[in-house]
């Protein structure tokens, strides 16, 4: 698992120093971006990560930041109980289920050095508050008006995030999987606190050597086993 963990900080090394030189880049031609420290908007989002990208954020977490997680975790599962479809799941995460319990209380990220490479990539080319904008709650001609104002050679259309950090993160983020498949013929990816706290209480990666089947088994008879939540692959 050490050498699979270094890889991933290695991955996110690799992320930060290539997405410094594309928004520098970015900015030459006239672009902007504008997430900054405590803005927090996006982490009101649905964020999946791999495995080991959770382990990462779980060996940094402080006890009161544990003491959030496990006070949040309850709503999550709910929400994920409760919703029969992933337009459900969104939608319950972000508006029921509460911010990312890993933020402080600035609303900055309690965790930066160590967040996963979908937290990096999500970058925003628009104001912040489009990033806690209901998009549902707007009319036709306000959304027109969002998505004629995009950047779409930047952009992951249609939204105002950037395409380029999204790309090279997933794409980190697949070699992570590729890795530990090879290490534990499986891999696991799902929702980030979800993964950070199944570690913290369930001391999950100590049943990988098991395989898939014991996986799967443990997590369906301790009632945790939520697709919205976690996957095997």
């Amino acid at each position: 698992m050490k050498e699979l963990l270094d890889s991933v900080q290695e991955r996110q090394d690799c992320f930060d120093h290539l997405i410094t030189a594309w928004s520098s880049e970015y900015r030459q031609r006239g672009g902007s971006i504008h997430c900054g420290k405590g803005c927090s908007g996006c982490c009101s989002l649905v964020v999946n990560c791999t495995f080991p990208e959770a382990l990462l954020v779980a060996a940094a977490l402080d006890k009161e930041q544990h003491e959030r997680l496990k006070a949040q975790i309850a709503g999550i599962k709910h929400a994920a109980d409760s919703s029969a479809s992933l337009k459900e799941w969104l939608h319950a995460y972000r508006f029921k289920a509460g911010p990312c319990p890993f933020l402080d209380q600035t609303g900055a990220c309690g965790v930066y050095a160590s967040r996963p490479l979908s937290c990096r990539s999500l970058l925003a080319t628009k104001e912040p508050a489009w990033c806690v904008t209901d998009f549902a709650s707007l009319d036709s001609n306000e959304k027109q008006a969002f998505m004629e104002s995009l950047d779409r050679s930047a952009v992951a259309f249609p939204t105002h995030y950037a395409a380029t950090p999204q790309e090279i993160g997933q794409e980190l983020e697949e070699a992570t999987l590729k890795q530990m498949e090879t290490v534990y013929v499986f891999s696991l990816l799902g929702s980030l606190p979800w993964l950070v706290w199944l570690e913290l209480e369930h001391q999950l990666s100590r049943r990988l050597a098991d395989g898939p089947d014991a996986v799967q088994e443990y997590l369906t008879a301790e009632g945790l086993a939520n697709p919205f939540l976690i996957v095997l692959g």
